[in-house]
């Protein structure tokens, strides 16, 4: 291929723009007649004129003198060196403008085309300075036709043609639009050589002429100390969806793609400003993946209405406030087994006994709050849900006797004691509630129906902020019919909040409001969740890690001796008062702790049995109770240790027990029922013959 000649190409425009006619061009190729016509030289004609004045003392001999000797003598001076220096001065400045306004004149050829081929307009003048390089125009000035309307696409092609048409790299071609004054501008400007970072090119290519931020700018917004950028803004124009959280997790999650992995090994994080137009991507340090609970050396008297419970990213710490002030009065904590919502409970508990705020527990699992009964500050943990049911109507009437003492002795609320009532696995313990409502016994679901505690729970967690009472819920996964119906949509009140696992996408709506919050924790480090910020926001968290305090030999003997002295350092030095203002909750806890106290001094328990250990011939009278029929004899012994051969009339198994009818000889029978797999003796031989004798 032959290497471009600028001479020969400037010789060869040339020669067509100044020889070829009009008719000559190609039909239909888009050029506006008032920027295509034909280019005049100037220089041809000042050669010609100064050739016949430099030659004319030549044709001036041929004529009479006497008739011209002052033209002779002007035309002699003409001849001379000097004219013939002024002559060519004259031919170089006449050829010099030639060249600018050829120049000038190709530029407005290019640039009509352009304009007509990408928008469609013919333009009315096109204004070219003729120092106008050939490489690049200097600058142009297109007059529109009145009203001319160019679409955004048609000036992007428009801009993208002019800079197409720009030769090399050192120029870079502007191009605007004045609407009001019908006419388009273009102006160059040299061409500086790009500084940014990889990452800088990265983001600004991947926003550049995306829908998703529409006029989207990056710029950098912070570096750290060894120079590298630590933050970006993106500035852009706000809408509709500038403010879904739902459009600012899929643009979180590609910026933070696209950005990759910091140098330092921090995390990014983007933090949205929608009504300003704009969205800060930055650095926030790693969260730590254990935290052991720290122990505060002084509580102020701000401090002690804050429950801390978690630390989030730069030494944030996630609290609950349970001041009467607080607009978060109750806690909610998701977790499932394992994932550290037992840690985060035993955290806050150990945290309100340090504040001299007391706390009852409901733990229908019997494994998850043991450990606190005894602690100080605890005022019963309870296990049976009839005893739940009890608990929760006594608590509902110490809430209404605490409104009744506020208004009666015209106090502030802020004056009475805070208590915290804390129902662990509520899901488990609506569900029993549910079931006893269906129970064999009339007693039994007459008591459950009375008590209502699911609406005695529902108005608890409306009306119990004003009179100190505070409630902690702990369920193992969110569900709409746990927050709903009976329970009053109880979920809103429980501003603060905690999930320790990934929710689903209606779990997160149901828990945070948003359908992507929660959504992506690393549950592979025990004890990470997302919690409720200092500013009321979702943010990341690990939760502090408490040990069991229960001090039982079996327990206390495998903690290390660095849990034994968090524990040690969490005792508060006197134990929280705990002031009842109605006689149901006094008596409830009263029966609770006596109760309590019967279990332990009792404390014996079926041990386990390895199977085939026991003869079968000592066990082959045993049945399970599912397993009877009508008619069977079997062996009862009453609550006086006495045994009595019965028949069994009828049979009743379900999935929460077996309901078995006694035929007694009379008019009225008995019902006995059967916890789910308890075994039952028959009256074989054996026993016939031993009470025959």
């Amino acid at each position: 291929m032959a290497e471009p000649d600028p001479i020969r190409d400037f010789i060869a425009d040339l020669f067509v723009d100044v020889f070829a006619s009009d008719k000559k061009r190609p039909p239909g190729d888009g050029i506006d007649d008032l920027a295509a016509r034909r280019f005049l030289p100037v220089s041809p004609f000042v050669a010609a004129l100064a050739a016949l004045a430099y030659a004319a003392p030549d044709f001036a001999t041929k004529l009479p003198a006497e008739n011209f000797a002052q033209i002779a003598a002007v035309l002699d001076r003409l001849h001379s060196a000097a004219g013939l220096l002024i002559a060519i001065t004259l031919v170089a400045a006449a050829a010099a403008v030639d060249t600018g306004r050829f120049q000038s004149h190709r530029h407005r050829v290019t640039v009509a085309a352009q304009l007509r081929q990408t928008t469609g307009h013919r333009a009315l003048g096109v204004r070219v300075p003729m120092l106008s390089r050939r490489s690049a125009v200097k600058s142009a000035r297109i007059k529109l036709p009145v009203g001319a309307v160019i679409r955004p696409k048609q000036m992007d092609e428009f801009t993208a043609a002019v800079a197409n048409s720009v030769r090399g790299s050192t120029w870079t071609m502007n191009v605007s639009h004045e609407a009001h004054k019908n006419r388009l501008l273009i102006a160059r400007a040299l061409t500086v050589a790009d500084q940014r970072s990889v990452r800088h090119k990265a983001l600004a290519g991947s926003l550049e002429g995306a829908s998703i931020l529409k006029d989207a700018k990056v710029s950098v917004y912070s570096y750290g100390d060894d120079g590298v950028e630590t933050g970006y803004r993106i500035g852009f124009t706000p809408n509709l969806n500038s403010g879904s959280g739902a459009f600012q997790y899929r643009v979180n999650e590609a910026l933070i793609a696209i950005a990759g992995a910091h140098e330092s090994g921090q995390n990014w994080d983007v933090q949205w400003s929608p009504d300003a137009g704009e969205l800060l991507l930055t650095l926030k340090a790693p969260l730590p993946t254990r935290v052991s609970h720290p122990v505060p050396s002084e509580l102020t008297s701000i401090a002690r209405r804050y429950l801390p419970y978690a630390t989030g990213a730069a030494d944030a710490v996630a609290y609950w406030d349970v001041s009467t002030k607080s607009n978060k009065p109750h806690c909610l904590i998701v977790g499932p087994t394992g994932g550290g919502k037992t840690s985060a409970i035993r955290t806050i508990l150990t945290e309100a006994s340090l504040r001299g705020i007391p706390f009852i527990g409901v733990d229908p699992k019997m494994i998850e709050l043991d450990g606190l009964e005894g602690y100080p500050g605890c005022g019963a943990i309870v296990y049976d849900p009839i005893r739940a049911a009890i608990f929760i109507r006594a608590l509902h009437a110490e809430m209404m006797a605490r409104n009744q003492y506020v208004h009666v002795k015209k106090i502030e609320p802020s004056q009475l004691p805070l208590l915290i009532a804390v129902l662990d696995e509520f899901f488990i313990l609506s569900a029993a509630w549910t079931r006893l409502k269906k129970d064999p016994d009339e007693e039994t679901r007459t008591l459950i129906v009375t008590l209502d505690p699911l609406g005695a729970w529902a108005e608890l967690s409306v009306l119990a902020r004003s009179s100190g009472i505070r409630l902690l819920l702990g369920v193992q996964r969110p569900d709409a019919s746990l927050f709903g119906g009976a329970s009053g949509n109880a979920r809103d009140n429980f501003g603060t909040r905690l999930s320790l696992a990934n929710l689903s996408q209606d779990g997160a709506q149901m828990v945070w409001g948003d359908a992507h919050q929660g959504r992506s924790i690393d549950t592979s480090i025990p004890g990470r969740a997302m919690a409720t910020g200092p500013d009321g926001t979702p943010m990341e968290a690990q939760v502090w890690w408490t040990p069991n305090v229960d001090r039982h030999p079996n327990k206390w003997d495998q903690l290390s001796a660095a849990d034994i002295a968090i524990i040690d350092a969490l005792q508060p030095s006197a134990a929280p008062e705990f002031m009842c203002y109605s006689r149901e909750l006094r008596e409830f806890l009263e029966t609770e702790r006596a109760l309590a106290t019967k279990k332990r001094e009792h404390g014996s328990v079926a041990e386990p049995v390895l199977l085939g250990d026991v003869p079968v011939a000592d066990i082959a009278d045993a049945i399970p109770a599912h397993a009877l029929t009508p008619g069977t004899r079997i062996l009862l012994t009453d609550e006086h240790g006495n045994s009595d051969i019965v028949t069994v009339a009828s049979v009743d198994a379900t999935p929460t027990g077996t309901t078995i009818t006694i035929d007694t000889g009379g008019r009225t029978r008995a019902k006995v029922t059967f916890d789910p797999g308890e075994i039952v003796l028959l009256a074989g031989a054996d026993h016939d013959a031993e009470f025959a004798a």
